[in-house]
């Protein structure tokens, strides 16, 4: 019988911003379906227990930990309770992310710019520093941040742009430090999806933001939430061995406009 070359069993993933419905909670959900066993961190611990919940009810093994990403205590806490769980970390889904202020403008408050920072990049950073030590054991590791069509084209909010671009050359910079390591580094950058970060409860952007968005992408659809998890799957996956360094478009076609 020839194997599934997507099949992920046996390895464990940690995965940042994964409470709410995102990248995060997706792309758990698509590497559990397809064997593997996943930690979730996020600031509420409320929708947590409902995506593990939901994962072990599907038949998959889901682990989680209350973590404010800028808080590197909490970071290497969380880190920590994933190896005490599962015993080793093989893949890392960087999704934890926040806008900040909608402003287009220079003329934002400092505090805006520090938790734009803190959560997209630094958070990035803090769980890579502590989870180094497993990712080398493990040989075969592969990290994924998810970035933004705002760190390829002019789009987006100044703290958020910032952090989204950082994100942008960490991506081959660790690809080519950390290779020999066997350790993989790719990014994906999403398009504008259908999330509670672009679409949150109580606010109905179908109209304003989302229908024109897909008028304009060529392939006249947005990318959804599973086609980011596929494609975490994907790279995290036997398919994706030969790929590191590369910041791959998540957007029907969105960059193109």
């Amino acid at each position: 019988m020839t194997k599934d070359i997507l099949d992920v069993t046996g390895k464990v993933a940690f995965i940042t911003g994964a409470s709410s419905r995102g990248i995060g909670s997706g792309s758990a959900k698509v590497l559990a379906e397809h064997g593997a066993k996943v930690f979730l961190t996020a600031r509420r611990e409320e929708q947590l227990q409902e995506q593990v919940a939901a994962i072990e009810a599907a038949g998959g093994e889901a682990g989680y930990a209350v973590c404010d990403v800028s808080v590197e205590d909490e970071v290497k806490a969380a880190i920590d309770a994933c190896v005490a769980k599962f015993g080793r970390i093989d893949i890392m889904v960087l999704s934890a992310g926040v806008p900040g202020d909608f402003m287009e403008s220079v003329e934002f408050e400092v505090e805006d710019w520090e938790t734009v920072l803190g959560v997209n990049l630094n958070g990035v950073y803090f769980a890579l520093m502590h989870a180094w030590p497993y990712l080398l054991e493990s040989g075969d590791a592969c990290v994924i941040p998810v970035l933004s069509m705002a760190a390829l084209k002019v789009d987006g909010f100044l703290p958020y742009t910032a952090s989204k671009g950082a994100l942008l050359r960490m991506v081959p910079w660790l690809a080519k430090f950390a290779g020999p390591d066997g350790i993989r580094v790719n990014g994906i950058a999403p398009g504008l999806i259908d999330t509670d970060m672009t679409n949150p409860p109580g606010w109905d952007t179908t109209d304003m933001v989302i229908n024109p968005a897909k008028e304009k992408a060529p392939l006249r659809r947005l990318a959804t939430i599973e086609d980011c998890a596929n494609t975490v799957l994907f790279l995290s996956s036997g398919a994706g061995r030969a790929i590191t360094g590369q910041i791959i478009a998540v957007d029907a076609g969105e960059a193109l406009v």
